[in-house]
């Protein structure tokens, strides 16, 4: 009986075993289909954002947000890497308004669960950096870029490929608040890094090439400009293929260059060729080909075939509109450009409403504050200017000094600009004293800041 007794016991203990050997047994592989499901949505997620499908991969990052929420809360680690990638989203379709909660809540999570100092932590304090690049709130952008640095830098090497990234956006920073001997040596410590990680034919080093190349070219240093733009697009096409989105940016890119120089007869089958690669990728109605047509008119505008830049403005706002809504910063841009070309062909009734438009949609989606809303003060101060408009032109002029001057700061080129349009505007008016004292400023800065030649 004692025997039956203890083999009785025995055995429940085994079946006990057993019950819960399979219970963790089956918790295991729920956690792992969660894993691989959730990973097997990043990349599908991922994949659509990569071509260009922005809508669709919202769409789908919603959806595994709602049930990720639903099934482990609101503070789980994947919802803040759904999140990420949502925000990262609404960034490239200039929803600025949208992106900055979500990179906000995504830092929140990260801090709180993977620590103020995880890789994911500085990741996200790089992208919330870049929105506020992006709205021209470089003042707020700058720590976070360093902050992320700082990170990476800690938890990886200095030579890491994301330092690299981080130091590149710190250069780029610098470059468009008029900071280049400051930006100079990021460009060149991120370039080295690439180079040195991944050799010399790598898509990272081709990017880093492009940014230099911008960087040499607001510089005045246009000798080196043209052969870092080539040997990027290179690089491209030897390590991505003749048919590549970053091929055709690099075409653009070059033909950009070449049509500032005047080389319209070099600028232009580069232009269709990166237009054609868009098209195929992305199909007609995609904004990066309502890109290409907005350069190319940009280009007929330049040759004086403004029938030709007229119809490629009103496609490239046609598509734009429907893609990425009215409201989008691309369309502004888009409507600043054929209202500049309508009133420098002197059309001021048809420019007046299209840059009015352009300004509001600027304000709404930057802020009153915002370099590009200067932009787009200054050109409709440019339009009642041609109108004979003075009184009107004079406080759009004045204010978008002011923006430019705490942007940018004192010493960024588009600050020559706007003194040298005041002083244009008080010339006209009769008031030659403000004038005089606008060119001796003018002239001052000059002394002060002459073209520069960035250092190799």
């Amino acid at each position: 009986m004692q025997n039956l007794q203890f083999i009785t016991k025995t055995f429940a203990g085994l079946l006990l075993v057993v019950f819960f050997s399979g219970s963790t047994f089956v918790v295991a592989q729920e956690e792992f289909e969660s894993t691989q499901s959730q990973e097997q949505a990043t990349k599908k997620i991922n994949s659509l954002v990569r071509k260009g499908a922005l809508q669709e991969a919202l769409l789908l990052a919603e959806k595994h947000l709602n049930e990720r929420e639903q099934t482990y809360g609101p503070d789980d680690p994947y919802v803040a890497e759904i999140t990420q990638i949502m925000a990262k989203i609404y960034l490239k379709l200039g929803k600025y308004g949208k992106a900055e909660p979500l990179f906000r809540r995504t830092l929140k999570i990260r801090s709180q669960t993977l620590g103020p100092k995880h890789l994911a932590t500085a990741e996200t304090l790089d992208s919330l950096g870049q929105l506020y690049y992006q709205l021209g709130k470089y003042g707020k952008a700058g720590p976070l870029y360093r902050r992320a640095i700082k990170i990476r830098m800690k938890k990886l090497s200095e030579t890491d490929p994301l330092v690299a990234e981080s130091l590149n956006n710190l250069a780029e920073l610098y470059r468009k608040t008029g900071r280049y001997a400051e930006a100079d040596p990021l460009y060149q410590r991120s370039l080295k890094i690439w180079e040195d990680a991944y050799g010399p034919e790598h898509p990272s080093v081709a990017n880093s090439l492009n940014n230099l190349a911008l960087f040499y070219y607001q510089t005045g240093a246009y000798s080196k400009v043209e052969s870092l733009y080539k040997k990027s697009l290179a690089i491209y096409e030897k390590t991505l293929g003749e048919y590549h989105p970053n091929v055709a940016n690099s075409l653009n890119n070059l033909a950009e260059f070449y049509r500032k120089q005047g080389d319209y007869d070099k600028a232009e089958p580069l232009y269709v060729r990166s237009l054609k690669i868009r098209e195929d990728i992305f199909g007609k109605e995609h904004p990066k080909v309502a890109s290409s047509l907005n350069n190319l008119a940009g280009l007929y505008y330049s040759k004086g075939d403004h029938a030709r830049a007229e119809l490629y403005y009103l496609r490239a706002i046609r598509i734009k509109e429907k893609a990425l809504g009215p409201e989008s910063p691309q369309v502004a841009q888009a409507l600043n450009n054929l209202g500049e070309l309508y009133r420098k062909m002197g059309y001021f009734s048809q420019a007046e409403p299209l840059l009015e438009r352009s300004l509001a949609i600027k304000k709404k989606a930057y802020g009153l504050e915002h370099p590009s809303v200067a932009t787009a003060l200054n050109n409709l101060a440019g339009l009642y200017y041609g109108k004979g408009e003075y009184e009107k032109a004079e406080p759009l002029y004045k204010k978008s000094l002011q923006i430019w001057k705490k942007s940018l700061g004192p010493n960024h080129p588009n600050i020559r600009v706007s003194l040298n349009n005041l002083a244009n505007l008080y010339r006209k008016m009769g008031k030659n004293d403000k004038a005089k004292s606008l060119i001796t400023r003018l002239n001052d800065l000059k002394e002060q800041n002459p073209p520069q030649s960035a250092s190799k």
